[in-house]
């Protein structure tokens, strides 16, 4: 039963491949759509999809239909074991392509090739852009790019893991303080003073709503992993204004903020925090936005919206 789901997730993925995005460089695909988040960076929707589709749904991951985010997914397989050194065709892979701990991409494990690589189908890659390049592909990989392997327990039929709580209201210490600082360091306001009381409970909370969870208050491995999500888009060149690329819900950093400031000045009501991160008032100012301009009403901040903005030109 467990190859024979291994091989309906593979036949899944295979007929995927040459699927790109409509329209290109957009992000928009329909793994996108039917995980909810369409114009968003996809390859691990891509690979929830072709788990769903198949009759092996991943379970709750970042979200009831699987992962988007690579760090945080991967921080909820190792705690929950479900990494391992032995893949086999259809394992998850995640990437790491900078060598710095940080898992970047990924894909579905086809098969060794014996020759220090391996075979993998991936979303959202291309000759030219591992991680962001648009298409379905098969790719042939070497076992160094790799941050970890995968066996999902869904293929063994056993229940899903629900993650563990890492920190909640009431802990205190070096790791709460550090936790308090990724905080900090996306634009909250916090007091990093390694006490885990109401002010650190309200921005978690904050946080988790802009990332579309539930506000529990609550910080999982997973949760954490969308914080270095976050922070390292943050981080980023805010290249997306210039490049018109796509701005979501769930991203965050530079160019969210300087987002927000133009709503605000092309009339925002009310007017929003401009935090840097894509929550939903954001959303909502997008989509108040773009009725008022005669665009596509997505709440998602394309070229067309960021051109009408005068963001880009």
């Amino acid at each position: 039963m467990t190859t024979e789901k291994r091989n309906k997730v593979l036949l899944t993925a295979r007929a995927e491949l040459g699927t790109t995005e409509n329209p290109l460089n957009s992000n928009k695909t329909k793994y996108g759509q039917w995980y909810g988040l369409n114009g968003y960076a996809w390859c691990a929707m891509f690979v929830s999809w072709c788990f769903d589709k198949s009759g092996t749904p991943l379970g709750y991951v970042d979200d009831a239909k699987g992962f988007r985010y690579c760090p945080s997914a991967y921080l909820y397989w190792k705690n929950s074991n479900q990494l391992t050194k032995t893949p086999q065709p259809g394992d998850i892979v995640l990437f790491d392509w900078e060598g710095d701990g940080r898992s970047d991409h990924t894909g579905i494990f086809v098969k060794d090739n014996g020759d220090g690589t391996f075979t993998a189908i991936e979303g959202n890659t291309s000759l030219g852009n591992n991680s962001n390049g648009g298409q379905v592909m098969e790719r042939k990989r070497y076992y160094a790019s790799v941050k970890a392997f995968v066996s999902p327990k869904c293929y063994n039929g056993e229940p899903w893991v629900a993650p563990a709580v890492e920190f909640e209201r009431g802990d205190r210490g070096a790791e709460v303080a550090d936790f308090q600082k990724k905080l900090h360091s996306l634009g909250y306001l916090i007091t990093v003073d390694g006490d885990f009381g109401p002010e650190t409970q309200k921005f978690v909370k904050q946080f988790q709503l802009a990332q579309g969870q539930a506000e529990t208050g609550k910080v999982t491995a997973v949760l954490i992993g969308m914080m270095d999500e976050a922070l390292r888009i943050k981080n980023a060149p805010p290249s997306q204004l210039t490049s018109g690329s796509f701005l979501n819900p769930g991203s965050s950093g530079m160019a969210v903020r300087i987002l927000q400031e133009a709503l605000n000045n092309n009339g925002a009501a009310p007017k929003i925090t401009a935090d840097g991160v894509y929550g939903p008032a954001t959303k909502k100012a997008v989509m108040d936005f773009q009725r008022t301009n005669a665009l596509e009403i997505d709440g998602i901040a394309g070229p067309q919206t960021l051109k009408k903005l005068k963001l880009i030109v």
